[in-house]
């Protein structure tokens, strides 16, 4: 496999675990969790369990300067904290539908901001891919033809600060990757995640809604969202940057709405229309197909 089939498996890993996150967040939504509290988990779990991992394969990526810690707090604040509670505080005030597809503006962001960041260049085959990606979500997430649509200013500006959080989740490792691996900047700015959540954390509330729910079942949501979910899907993303542009990682992670709807289809039995599924296979023909003949060409 050659390194660009490398990023984009890893890539399509990305999708594949943020797709199914939403089986364990509302098993733990059925039991009162908030979404303070599973960003919390989510944060802390892959922080702890990827510590661990390093310090058995790669014990150098745990070194790291004062300095170094401070990137990683800001990294894991701005890039985690941030963009998780936006992403619930849109949810909250603005259809799903919408939030979500302001969430896939994230592959815009990756473009202009990466455009700074390190100079690549943004073909027009890229630009193309985007708007087909994007097409594709607002098809997914039944946008056109649903009655009127209540949008909210907050709830929109929190959408587009997720949208950007997204985007630096996969910019800033490889922005420091001169200066720190990006082993370090991930574990580190897990941590550093879950250290600011911690602040708005009420432990007592944590302790009665983990008490109430059976123990193997909370084992399993939990090692979801926190390993499956988070640190596999996140080592993935960012390790993905190693191998292809930063912009076809993104657009390859907008894979995570067609695998979110399939679930939510097949797992919960949800109304699945037949512009929702063109929408997933727009979504699929663009951002697969895109890099695919894309590589042929290259």
């Amino acid at each position: 496999m050659n390194d660009r089939a490398k990023g984009m498996a890893l890539a399509v890993i990305t999708a594949v675990m943020w797709g199914i996150m939403g089986v364990f967040v509302r098993d733990l939504s059925q039991y009162q969790f908030t979404s303070l509290e599973i960003s919390f988990f989510r944060c802390g779990l892959a922080g702890a369990a990827y510590f661990l991992f390093l310090l058995f394969t790669n014990p150098a990526a745990l070194k790291i300067n004062l300095k170094g810690i401070a990137i990683c707090l800001i990294y894991g604040a701005a890039a985690y904290s941030v963009s998780f509670v936006s992403y619930s505080m849109a949810v909250s005030r603005i259809p799903v539908g919408v939030a979500t597809v302001l969430m896939f503006m994230s592959p815009v962001w990756v473009a202009i901001l990466g455009r700074f960041m390190f100079r690549e260049k943004l073909q027009k085959s890229k630009i193309l891919t985007i708007f087909i990606c994007l097409v594709g979500a607002v098809l997914v997430a039944d946008l056109i033809g649903g009655g009127d649509v209540k949008l909210d200013g907050i709830g929109i500006l929190a959408g587009i600060i997720n949208g950007v959080g997204v985007a630096l989740q996969i910019l800033l490792p490889k922005y420091f990757a001169k200066d720190y691996e990006r082993d370090t900047l991930l574990v580190y700015g897990f941590l550093g995640a879950a250290l600011v959540l911690m602040a708005g954390m009420d432990f007592h509330a944590v302790s009665a809604h983990m008490s109430s729910m059976p123990v193997s079942e909370l084992i399993w949501n939990l090692f979801g969202i926190g390993i499956l979910c988070t640190m596999v899907a996140n080592v993935a993303c960012v390790k993905s940057t190693q191998y292809v542009e930063a912009t076809t990682t993104s657009i390859l992670s907008a894979l995570e709405v067609v695998v979110g709807t399939l679930v939510g289809f097949l797992v919960f039995h949800e109304h699945l229309t037949l512009l929702q599924m063109a929408g997933a296979v727009i979504i699929v023909i663009g951002a697969v197909g895109s890099e695919i003949f894309g590589s042929e060409k290259k």
